[in-house]
């Protein structure tokens, strides 16, 4: 689905404490697979003090803060399946609480989500006149950052069709256990900015033990304390804490502290970020006591609770640091057992695919999608997609094996360099891979990279000379089966009596395997095996992972497609020696498709060049005098043979377009070299890329010459800059790493005697 999400800030947490929450959230989100656009405002200084860069996982829109602003991206909003407004963006509140609910269509979702619902309550109730009020029964659900039961029956009692809270959690790839940092040294720590309805709290439960014990360090971070706060010997004021030090900010004091805000404080089970932050982290946290502490944490052995300032005083004189690291550690178990924004998606997963959303037909959301981005966004709207560093760098390494058909020799087979692009982005993150691949003849003779930065590689020549490698696999984090192994469903069976950890089998050729189980033909995997794998990682998305877990009863699918590495794909200047070009290994089922939408137009326009590379073509077909037939073209050209062309053409297996949602990887190849794609259409392409914007459809001769010859420099250099941007931010071998250790943490998570396996 794409979510529209318009709220205060994703790229700034600078007076915004939900910025945490919106990145973890939907962050997790986009691993499922979901299109996230995110609006904000500039406002509050915020794009000044942003202190991440742009996702990788999301399209940030950053909106004029004026009415002209707000129009512009509720226009831009209006295509998307499911759009949010968010309480709290600032400035324009009324506004968008009010004009969102025109963007309702019966094939959409429109939701508001209250990041402080107690708060928000609070005023209606007390102001009867609220336009809020009139407005709830509208959207078609309330999402809530917490509340508990008294929140979800105040809202159904204003008239909203449903409330559910959707409670913060941990992002365990961001937030994680750091050591200590000189500045942040202190016997209790607190994080969190000033304000009205809290500064009573933090006067009792900081600045009191604070004054009764002027032997201890307390440090206070966070904006607008510097002129308001008394002025204490021992105590430290840093300011505004960068999300990037929040890690250090939690692991150096002996505690830290979490006081919640009043309206918080009075509904109760309302546990800010702070507390999954800090547990996290594996610190020892003290909190003020709220209703339904014990949902999230164990007082006592999880999390230390105080009534009062003088409980505060008393933990801290009776806290030792063998104490505080036992409750760290028991909190940070916890959390990441039950308290992850990986299961807090998966709930939002399960509510909005509840809600019977109307099914668009991929040629509906084509034409919507292309109406939709047909104009340039206004002048007010400023689209920020640019490459990111994505998620922060795992901080555990694991040691991962994978099996699979070739990692030496790309000739006749696309697997070569998907491995190669993933593990290029595994290691870049610090993992250690080790690849056993069969020593097959006709691989052999064509092997064109025997080596992978940070890999180790192995062949064997033998199911029982594969054996040789019981200890490595046994003792690996993470163990992957690729498709089309030979002997695969004995190296299946032999993989999952031996490993210890995460197991997965990665089917790179999806609807080929899904067709030879329906013809009970088991060559390379069965349906025992899919079973019993952790994981069912496919390069095709969409309606196929469903059916992997319902008919196959794989216990997790996920989507892991194909990607590409930035620092192999890239333009270069030079000389573009062909019009059309297109790289593809034979197929029978494609190569009617490759004769309508390129030899077809060769012949019609002999003055035009185009270029067909692959191996294993027929000898009978009669290629045109202008088309250069070139047999195989190693992966290391592969950057020259796309940049010598003016425009590349992608075609589709049948199998694959029957499935839909499964790129090619020489559509991501193309696009990060600059040069634009025409191809065929299949359902899901939409998803990777925007028709029109981003991408030109071709279904006959007749329109692939229209884009030959028509197509005016300026828009093809236009198109291909857009199709670039999308796919360095969503479709790099590094993204795919993290989406990949998103999917074993998930693992981990569903499975807690798992995390000791995986992680002793």
């Amino acid at each position: 689905m794409h979510i529209a999400f318009l709220g205060s800030s994703l790229v700034s947490a600078y007076w915004n404490g939900a910025a945490t929450y919106y990145r973890g959230i939907l962050g997790a989100m986009a691993a499922r697979g979901h299109q996230i656009t995110f609006f904000e405002p500039d406002a509050f200084e915020r794009q000044r003090h942003r202190d991440i860069e742009d996702p990788s996982w999301a399209q940030v829109v950053v909106y004029e803060n004026s009415q002209r602003g707000v129009y512009g991206a509720l226009d831009a909003a209006s295509g998307a399946d499911v759009i949010v407004k968010a309480s709290g963006v600032g400035v324009f509140d009324e506004l968008l609480e009010r004009e969102v609910l025109a963007l309702k269509r019966p094939q959409n979702l429109v939701l508001f989500w209250d990041v402080d619902a107690p708060a928000t309550l609070e005023r209606v109730q007390q102001h009867q006149a609220d336009p809020f009020a009139t407005l709830i029964p509208r959207y078609d659900l309330v999402l809530t950052y917490g509340g508990g039961p008294r929140v979800v029956e105040a809202y159904r009692h204003l008239g909203a069709k449903d409330c559910i809270p959707i409670y913060n959690a941990l992002d365990p790839i961001t937030h994680f256990p750091a050591p200590v940092d000189s500045r942040f040294r202190a016997s209790l720590g607190f994080l969190g900015n000033r304000l009205p309805d809290r500064e009573e709290r933090v006067e009792e439960f900081f600045f009191k033990p604070a004054r009764a014990l002027p032997e201890l360090r307390f440090l206070l971070g966070g904006s607008g304390w510097d002129q308001h706060a008394p002025e204490l010997p021992n105590v430290h004021y840093h300011g505004h804490v960068y999300t990037q030090d929040h890690n250090a900010f939690n692991c150096t004091p002996q505690a830290v502290l979490n006081i919640s805000r009043d309206s918080m404080f009075r509904f109760g089970f309302s546990p800010a970020t702070r507390v999954f932050e800090a547990a996290g982290a594996g610190a020892c946290l003290i909190t003020d006591a709220w209703d339904g502490i014990e949902a999230f944490l164990e007082p006592a052995t999880e999390v230390l609770v105080a009534v009062n300032g003088e409980q505060v005083i008393e933990h801290l004189q009776r806290l030792t640091p063998h104490r505080a690291q036992q409750i760290g550690q028991a909190a940070r178990l916890r959390v990441l057992r039950e308290h992850t924004y990986a299961i807090r998606a998966k709930q939002l997963d399960e509510v909005l695919q509840g809600r019977q959303q109307v099914i668009r037909t991929p040629a509906a959301k084509m034409n919507e999608t292309a109406q939709l981005h047909q104009e340039p966004f206004e002048d007010n709207v400023r689209v920020t997609n640019e490459t990111a560093a994505g998620v922060a760098e795992s901080k555990q390494a694991m040691d991962i094996v994978i099996l699979g058909l070739s990692v030496t020799s790309s000739w006749g087979n696309g697997h070569a360099t998907t491995f190669r692009a993933l593990i290029r982005g595994l290691t870049q993150r610090g993992h250690r891979v080790l690849f056993l691949e069969r020593d097959m003849p006709w691989y052999a003779a064509q092997r064109d990279q025997w080596q992978c930065s940070g890999c180790t590689i192995e062949l064997y020549r033998s199911f029982e000379e594969l054996r040789d490698y019981t200890a490595a696999v046994a003792s690996a984090d993470l163990v992957m089966l690729g498709s089309f192994v030979p002997e695969g469903v004995a190296v299946g069976r032999w993989l999952l009596e031996t490993a210890q950890a995460v197991t997965t089998f990665y089917d790179i050729d999806t609807p080929v395997t899904l067709a030879k189980l329906a013809r009970g033909d088991y060559e390379y995997l069965s349906p025992e095996l899919i079973e019993n794998f952790d994981l069912y990682l496919s390069f095709t998305g969409g309606p196929t992972l469903l059916r992997l877990e319902q008919e196959f009863g794989s216990p997790r699918a996920r989507a892991l497609y194909c990607a590409v590495d930035p620092e192999l794909y890239f333009p270069e200047p030079g000389v573009r020696s062909f019009d059309l070009g297109y790289m593809g290994t034979y197929s029978p089922d494609r190569q009617p498709v490759l004769d309508r939408l390129l030899l077809e137009p060769a012949r019609r326009w002999t003055a035009g060049s185009f270029a067909v590379a692959g191996p294993q073509y027929p000898t009978d077909i009669r290629w045109p005098t202008n088309v250069e037939r070139i047999d195989h073209i190693a992966p290391d050209q592969h950057r020259a043979f796309y940049n010598a062309q003016r425009f590349t053409l992608n075609v589709t297996r049948q199998d694959m377009t029957a499935a839909g949602y499964a790129p090619s990887v020489r559509l991501f190849e193309a696009a990060a070299c600059g040069t634009p794609v025409i191809s065929d259409w299949w359902p899901g392409l939409d998803e990777f890329f925007m028709p029109v914007k981003e991408i030109l459809i071709s279904r006959s001769a007749d329109e692939t010459l229209q884009y030959l010859q028509k197509t005016q420099q300026a828009e093809r250099d236009t198109i291909a800059a857009a199709a670039r941007d999308k796919v360095l931010s969503h479709h790099t071998c590094q993204r795919r790493a993290e989406e990949l250790e998103l999917y074993v943490l998930e693992v981990i998570q569903d499975d807690p005697a798992g995390i000791q396996a995986a992680h002793s």
